[in-house]
């Protein structure tokens, strides 16, 4: 069986920074980005949101969001930058993802998790 290491998304820890000094630690880790919503994707600066170092492979981006077509704008986005895999928070149950209804909330939607995931 193969292992993996992989990182938490942690929002506001794992930046491109804290995923370099991850790198260093453990070369073949799979790394997460903390989670970003489609919201500040969309409209935010994405340069910002999406950069990352070349040495982070394999690195894996987390989307927050509840819409399928936004999920999926998102999803093209990270691929086009380079990551190597998108997840979708299904599991953070912070007020914060709550009252945006995604995030833990979702594990009560599977219907919309399917939706979002087939529009990926």
């Amino acid at each position: 069986m193969r292992k993996i290491l992989a990182t938490a998304p942690m929002m506001a820890w794992t930046d491109k920074h804290c995923r370099f000094l991850h790198r260093q630690y453990a070369p073949s880790a799979l790394l997460f980005t903390e989670m970003i919503t489609t919201g500040a994707l969309l409209y935010g600066k994405q340069h910002h949101l999406l950069d990352f170092n070349a040495c982070e492979h394999p690195v894996a981006v987390q989307l927050g969001g509840n819409d399928p077509v936004a999920m999926a704008e998102c999803a093209a986005m990270a691929q086009s930058w380079g990551y190597d895999e998108v997840n979708i928070n299904v599991g953070c149950p912070s007020d914060r993802v709550q009252t945006g209804t995604f995030g833990a909330c979702l594990m009560q939607q599977p219907t919309l998790v399917a939706d979002c995931v087939r529009a990926m």
